[in-house]
This record gives structure tokens, sequence and C-alpha cells, in this order.
């Protein structure tokens, strides 16, 4: 059975190097790319399980996210990887819903690009590999 690879993607250099050393280490994986729209800037989110009607910012992200999808899908396409691309969307903080997309999937690596930043810019920005490589349940590979 293939392995089942994650791979959060956020059309930025690093995740497209995550994304293409997903296909050269795991070549016969089962790949899942996962979008993760960043709620911190918007001022409300509704509650999923209510009926209300999406804001225009979240859907304006949520199709921002599909670009982002697309992006993801045409370098698989370069290199001609024939393998299904499963792709997903989460609304959150970035880190947390990669953490707990792999607590809640079948999911048994994860890849994921890193800006590499250091000093006081990480301390600021913070590192989303970093709190994924310290929480997550499986093994991940980080791409600098």
């Amino acid at each position: 059975m293939p392995s089942r690879i994650l791979i959060p993607f956020d059309d930025t250099e690093p995740a497209r190097d995550a994304l293409e050393y997903a296909f050269d280490l795991f070549p016969d994986g089962e790949y899942v790319v996962l979008i993760v729209v960043d709620t911190a800037s918007l001022p409300y989110i509704p509650n999923t399980a209510d009926d209300a009607e999406p804001s225009d910012e979240t859907r304006e992200l949520l199709s921002e996210a599909e670009e982002v999808l697309s992006a993801a899908e045409a370098v698989a396409d370069d290199r001609g990887v024939d393998a299904d691309i499963e792709t997903r969307t989460r609304l959150g903080t970035p880190a947390q819903e990669i953490v707990e997309h792999t607590e809640n999937e079948p999911i048994d690596h994860v890849v994921i690009g890193s800006h590499g930043r250091s000093g006081i810019t990480r301390i600021l920005l913070g590192s989303v590999a970093e709190v994924v490589v310290r929480n997550s349940p499986v093994p991940v590979t980080v791409v600098r």
C-alpha cells in the first residue's frame, strides 16, 4: 500500500520545493495537498455548523485557495506526476490545521517547506514547520 503524503502548500518557493521533493522522495505515494486559509486576518468566522453565509472576505480567501491548488496541480503536471493528487482546504491557523489534519486523516508522512528564517524574524513570525515537527503524530520532512 503506498504511503499517503501530506504536503501543505501556499504557492511560495519553499512550498513548491517541498512538493517537488515529495514527488522525488515518494514516487509511488498518494499525495494530499493541503491549503490552509489563515483566518487570523478575518474579523469573524461563522461556525461551519451554522447555516450562516460566509463573509465576502472568507469567500475571497477561499477563491484564492482554489488558485493555489491549481498551482500545485500545475507543478505536478510539469513534473509528469501521473498519480491523482487529493486537494484539501481548511480554514484556521496553518500549523494547527496541518497537525489536526495529520491526527484525523490517514496520513503517513508530512513534507513541508520552510522559509529558513532565523533570529528575531523567526521569533516574531514563528515557524509553521517547527510547530508541525514538534506536534505531528507522523514523521515530518522539512525542505529548505
